[in-house]
């Protein structure tokens, strides 16, 4: 028998989990729908052309911080001992089991928001073009119609740094929730706004000494920053990087990143079979 990976052996470890954890995945999905509702009953009382505008906002707050949250709590069962002898002696290659925390708080997570944000969204939506507008509200409305997130031009606008840093959540969280033993929630948290920090710190000044600009602004490495004229510093500038290969750098960087957080992920549960 293939001691690596075994899909028929995968099936099983998959479907013992959902059977044994379906309450609680249940009660997170509940909680979920909640938080959606009360978003709704918040940004969709506006005018349609605001909530099509700031619609990405609720989505990436609560999206993010739930997805970290969930991870959270897949990782943490092995920083409990009786819980997590339970789990590593399970039939089950360290391969399988790393592949099946992916699969429940990465592809999981992802498809059960993406649906509940959508269902609720249409609800939204459905409340809007179906809401009656005193007529001083009309003359502000017009015939303007507001359309579900996926078919939103303003939700495809959204910066590229936001879905960077959304790609990044997953391994990030799933490493040091694995990592960090004891107050592994808020500790991650806090690394996370560390690191983040750091890096605009480090990118802003490695910025700052190639260009000899002293007010430099920039997030992501090798992506456009903004920096004042050099003959008028009241007036600020975007620079760009030379494309393609700035973001033939990011991405490959950012690919990187997340492959070696994954793999540290599988040798930390490796090290905890151990």
């Amino acid at each position: 028998m293939n001691q690596t990976f075994s899909l028929t052996r995968f099936g099983r470890l998959s479907r013992k989990y959902f059977i044994d954890n379906r309450g609680a995945l249940l009660a997170n999905v509940g909680l979920l729908v909640g938080v959606l509702i009360l978003m709704t009953f918040m940004f969709y009382r506006a005018y349609p052309m605001a909530v099509d505008r700031n619609r990405q906002v609720p989505f990436f707050i609560i999206g993010l911080a739930a997805w970290y949250v969930f991870t959270w709590q897949q990782a943490d069962v092995l920083n409990e001992p009786k819980r997590a002898i339970t789990y590593l002696l399970q039939p089950a290659s360290q391969l399988e089991k790393i592949a099946l925390m992916w699969l429940v708080s990465g592809v999981g997570f992802l498809l059960t928001y993406l649906l509940l944000f959508t269902l609720i969204d249409g609800l939204g939506v459905y409340y809007i073009n179906q809401r009656q507008w005193t007529p001083e509200q009309q003359k502000i409305v017009g015939s303007y119609k507001l359309r579900s997130w996926f078919e939103s031009a303003e939700f495809f606008r959204v910066s590229a740094t936001v879905w960077g840093l959304s790609v990044l959540l997953h391994p990030f969280a799933l490493v040091f929730s694995l990592w960090i033993r004891k107050y592994t929630f808020p500790l991650v948290a806090l690394l996370a706004f560390l690191l983040l920090f750091l890096g605009i710190f480090l990118n802003s000044a490695l910025l700052r000494s190639l260009t000899g600009a002293n007010d430099v602004t920039s997030i992501i490495p090798f992506s456009n920053f903004i920096t004042s004229s050099p003959t008028d510093k009241s007036i600020y500038r975007t620079v760009h990087f030379p494309q393609p290969i700035a973001n033939q750098i990011r991405y490959s960087v950012g690919a990187l990143a997340i492959l070696l957080l994954y793999i540290t992920a599988f040798y930390r549960l490796k090290e905890r079979e151990v």
